[in-house]
């Protein structure tokens, strides 16, 4: 959730988290169409859920699951969420009734990503490490309801949610960390798309052994925005997708000056009166799976957060307004008290037991969740004299090449100089080829590594490599070794692509283009009509395209929410006119590229290509001739053992790709497979 701080004149805590997404843009200058509302990631605050002080919005975790699902429609809802979640809450009460103390304290390993723009150590956004320490110590503090500190209570149903944090000692090498990665990006601010895009993705590290947390500056649509954080998600339910969220954003992100405590470190950068850390703590109940106590019904006072020791509450409290009684016909106050309220830092001080059971529910299941108990990262790396760890740093495959040189990363994890190693690489597992390196890698130290180029053909592909052996011996922690990326090569022999286009509803949003390497447009599509609540017909195009050329197909959504699926399942197709499939696509935001080469297929294409089989192999009957993305062959011919011809195929359509064998006697046969003048000889076994 986001939190932003404006300005009424109490000194709140957090400001605001809608249901819906909100700008801080005046709201004249928004226009809503039929059912639609504005997409615009942090657009039009509810006055109600505005926060005093100077401009800051401290909570807007649900405007940002409310985008999550937009993007990913096989996210579960809120309403499924829960649904999934219940039945898992009573078992967790089932198996804990009567029981008080025992259960075993779960320890979740963090890393904070210190984001900055090249600024010195303790310097605007590179904040120092007493500042990030003392975030970690609140959170314990917290999460513990540890006596003697702010975090502590007399509440009755107060708990201690028994989760603790810990700055990582190990890194995804299992090498030695602090827990605190410094990252320049060399971006002087964030907007909420560069965070997602590119921040994120290109620094987390594993969300099944991490929390991630981020620290960064924010500006554009994030200006105020004090953090927010991704819900946990899952899903038993049938038909939806097992993860339902991204990976590559999970965790929290917050503003590098609503990040510690003041109390504990004052020589931090701070945005009082957001300075105790409790920003935090509450985004972290989100991503824990904590929703605000008034459940954002609009005052009604009837949805609530599904924590029955928590009272109604109608709206957000500010400031710490003790007494309050926002809805009078639910028995109890306000908990202002509560971390998932929007009370000032020092008003707060309780997490309940339901929020507890809440919480160690999704800990046991809730994707990326179950598995932290289980992590060591907490725990010191074990230390090896040969430890050699291995990256992939870049594939560096351009778009419609299939020629390439990956460059990796090693590292030297061990305690032993590393002045040796041994490296091994392939595609697909087939014909693995070594590269010897040599040099001096003190502890710590890395070296980057350019591989000889590697050549493939169209498809999609797996690039693998690993160390096999380091300064002579074998590497003593094989768990860092080995690493693999998925490619595709997009390169086609057809020289006309049948284009389909299902646009959704809103056909006023959507136009699309093709250009070639020169970035001239050869075809293109504008805006149409819109067809709400029907869905418009389905536009076909056959493009005639020059060979050995790249081209690239763009789609647009003006909205931002794609062309599929909740306004209609809208998608792309581009394929060759043997239904080769070139491109697809329905879910993104505002654009989506795809890239393709045409180009005349050459005799080592064809006759390098592994994609070409034969299955099943052996067989008693039928024979599938697959060409994989190569499209029809010209013609075929299948050779008995001795060399005599048995079958020939001219002008060979789809329906001839399979072989009705029966005729064929017993044993061993050759298909030779011919395409563009070269050719390719199989062998296969007729029982």
């Amino acid at each position: 959730m986001y939190y932003t701080m404006k300005k009424i004149t109490n000194c709140g805590f957090f400001a605001l988290l809608l249901s819906g997404l909100m700008t801080v843009s005046a709201q004249g200058q928004i226009k809503q169409k039929q059912g639609k509302a504005p997409k615009t990631f942090g657009q039009v605050i509810a006055e109600r859920n505005q926060q005093p002080h100077a401009g800051h919005i401290r909570c807007m975790s649900t405007e940002y699951e409310d985008q999550l699902q937009s993007k990913f429609p096989n996210r579960l809802t809120n309403e499924q969420f829960e649904n999934w979640l219940a039945p898992k809450i009573e078992e967790f009460k089932r198996k804990n009734a009567g029981k008080r103390g025992i259960n075993a304290v779960i320890r979740i390993p963090v890393v904070v990503h210190v984001i900055h723009n090249g600024d010195a150590y303790g310097a605007g956004e590179n904040i120092r490490d007493e500042q990030v320490i003392s975030q970690i110590t609140v959170l314990n503090q917290d999460y513990r309801r540890m006596l003697g500190t702010p975090g502590y209570n007399t509440n009755p149903v107060g708990a201690d949610v028994e989760v603790e944090f810990c700055l990582a000692q190990q890194n995804p090498s299992g090498g030695a960390t602090n827990g605190i990665n410094r990252v320049n990006l060399n971006t002087a601010s964030w907007t909420q798309s560069g965070v997602e895009g590119t921040l994120k993705p290109s620094t987390i590290w594993d969300p099944t052994r991490y929390l991630n947390m981020w620290t960064a500056r924010f500006s554009g649509d994030l200006n105020g925005v004090l953090g927010y954080a991704q819900f946990p998600s899952n899903s038993g339910l049938t038909g939806l997708n097992a993860n339902g969220g991204p990976a590559t954003t999970d965790g929290v992100i917050m503003a590098y000056n609503a990040f510690g405590s003041s109390a504990l470190y004052p020589g931090g950068t701070y945005a009082a009166p957001y300075d105790r850390g409790r920003t935090t703590t509450h985004e972290v109940g989100h991503w824990l799976g904590l929703r605000h106590l008034w459940a954002e019904d609009g005052a009604a006072c009837v949805a609530d957060d599904y924590c029955n020791d928590t009272p109604m509450a109608a709206d957000p409290n500010f400031g710490c307004a003790t007494g309050n009684n926002s809805c009078p016909a639910a028995p109890g106050n306000d908990m202002v008290e509560n971390y998932m309220d929007y009370s000032d830092d020092t008003c707060m001080n309780i997490f309940t037991q339901n929020q507890k059971t809440r919480i160690l529910t999704v800990l046991a299941n809730a994707t990326r969740r179950s598995t932290l108990g289980a992590s060591t990262a907490c725990n010191p790396p074990v230390v090896y004299g040969f430890d050699g760890s291995l990256d992939i740093t870049n594939l560096n495959l351009a778009a419609c090449q299939n020629s390439f040189a990956p460059t990796l990363t090693l590292t030297n994890i061990g305690t032993t100089t590393l002045t040796s190693a041994v490296i091994t690489y392939n595609i697909d597992g087939v014909n693995p080829q070594n590269y010897n390196w040599n040099g001096s890698l003190a502890n710590g130290a890395s070296t980057v590594i350019t591989l000889p180029t590697l050549t493939t053909t169209s498809g999609a592909h797996t690039f693998n490599t690993s160390i096999s052996t380091v300064n002579g011996v074998a590497d003593q922690n094989g768990a860092n070794n080995t690493k693999s990326a998925n490619f595709t090569v997009s390169i086609y022999s057809s020289t006309q692509v049948n284009f389909t286009l299902q646009r959704d509803s809103y056909g006023s949003e959507t136009t699309w283009t093709l250009k070639n390497s020169a970035n001239v447009t050869l075809y293109s599509g504008a805006a149409t009509a819109d067809a709400n609540p029907s869905m418009p017909a389905v536009f076909n195009q056959t493009w005639t395209l020059a060979t050995n050329e790249c081209y690239t197909f763009t789609i647009n959504d003006s909205y931002g929410d794609g062309i599929c699926c909740s306004y209609g399942n809208g998608f792309y197709e581009l394929r060759t006119p043997t239904n080769e499939l070139i491109a697809s696509g329905a879910e993104f935001s505002t654009s989506e590229s795809k890239s393709f080469k045409i180009a005349v297929l050459s005799a080592a294409d064809f006759n390098s290509d592994n994609s070409v089989s034969l299955y099943p192999n052996p067989t008693n009957g039928v024979l599938n001739i697959n060409m994989g993305e190569l499209g029809l062959p010209d013609s075929y011919t299948i050779i008995n053992s001795i060399g005599q011809t048995v079958m020939v195929k001219e002008k060979v359509s789809q329906s001839d790709l399979t072989v009705n064998t029966s005729g064929l006697s017993n044993g061993v046969y050759f298909v030779k497979i011919d395409k563009d003048g070269s050719s390719k000889t199989l062998r296969f076994i007729k029982n």
